[in-house]
């Protein structure tokens, strides 16, 4: 994976006249991992969207190996994979046909492996409307961790998961990091993630 950096540069945002955070800045390279902390409310959520562009900030700079993201971003967008709040999957496909389906061309034996680690073998024939909704989350994730992108963005990648899910992610995580990736990380969680290598307290406004 070839080296990448992402920058932000005192980024501020507002709706429209709430401030919902100002001069966040932070520089992340390649095994880097970014943990924004903070409760329901606080902001978590317009931060990730300003990072991924699908919110313009009110002031403030970000780039994308050096490159100002609204400059390079079908670049950026084919280096990112993000997951929201909502899974982003179609009800009427299977699991197995949502994870063959789209913009990732996901490694079969990989694709093998991620199913078994989040115990969803059992799963792979269902419809995504007639799974849990831990089992969809599952399948989101599962797009992520074989996307091939470098930067994985995961907004509160941990609801509905349980514990063995949540071992299993952060375990994927960990070795996207080895590889060279760069993940960002949106939760309410208190415990620290050992991966962290840096994080933002988000307030509460």
């Amino acid at each position: 994976m070839s080296p990448s950096v992402l920058q932000l540069e005192s980024v501020e945002l507002y709706r429209e006249d709430s401030l919902i955070f100002k001069d966040v800045s932070f520089r992340l390279e390649s095994s880097h991992h970014l943990v924004v902390r903070g409760k329901n409310g606080s902001g978590k959520t317009s931060l990730i969207r300003t990072i991924c562009g699908l919110t313009q900030p009110d002031s403030g700079h970000i780039s994308w190996n050096r490159v100002p993201i609204d400059q390079s971003f079908i670049t950026y967008n084919q280096e990112m994979a993000y997951l929201g709040h909502k899974n982003g999957l179609i009800p009427e496909l299977t699991l197995d046909e949502s994870l063959n389906y789209g913009l990732y061309e996901a490694n079969k034996e990989k694709q093998d492996e991620v199913i078994d680690g989040f115990g969803l073998n059992d799963s792979r024939g269902f419809l995504i409307e007639n799974l849990s909704n831990g089992q969809a989350r599952k399948a989101a994730l599962s797009l992520i961790i074989t996307s091939n992108t470098t930067l994985w963005v995961l907004d509160e990648p941990y609801a509905n998961l349980d514990s063995d899910s949540i071992a299993y992610l952060n375990d994927s995580i960990g070795l996207h990091l080895d590889s060279g990736g760069i993940v960002i990380t949106s939760t309410n969680r208190e415990d620290s993630l050992s991966t962290k290598t840096t994080e933002i307290v988000m307030d509460s406004r």
